[in-house]
């Protein structure tokens, strides 16, 4: 026999550490990643063009949005989180075909 207690956690009481509301170090990994990656390929930009203002603006534009994208909400959900949740629910959207029937259930 298997006993499942689930606890209440009210709302204002973290699980979890957070540097600021909704952004912990499961976001920072990711965050760091894409900004190693961007910082590589704005050097690459950097070194063919040698404009320096758009280098620094891919990997500043880079880190924002993957900051602002992986950040929890008030819902606990963060942008990412509600775009998989939108795509796996229109995917499981499905068409019913029905045949309306009269009140008393008749033709």
């Amino acid at each position: 026999m298997e006993n499942n207690i689930n606890l209440y956690i009210p709302v204002k009481i973290k699980t979890r550490f957070e540097f600021f509301d909704g952004f912990g170090l499961s976001e920072l990994i990711p965050t760091i990643i894409v900004a190693v990656i961007s910082t590589i390929i704005a050097s690459i930009i950097h070194g063919i063009t040698g404009g320096a203002a758009t280098s620094i603006l891919i990997v500043l534009i880079s880190v924002a949005a993957t900051a602002i994208s992986l950040a929890k909400g008030a819902n606990n959900l963060s942008v990412i989180d509600q775009i998989r949740q939108f795509i796996r629910f229109s995917r499981g959207q499905k068409i019913y075909r029905y045949r309306r029937l009269t009140e008393w259930g008749g033709d």
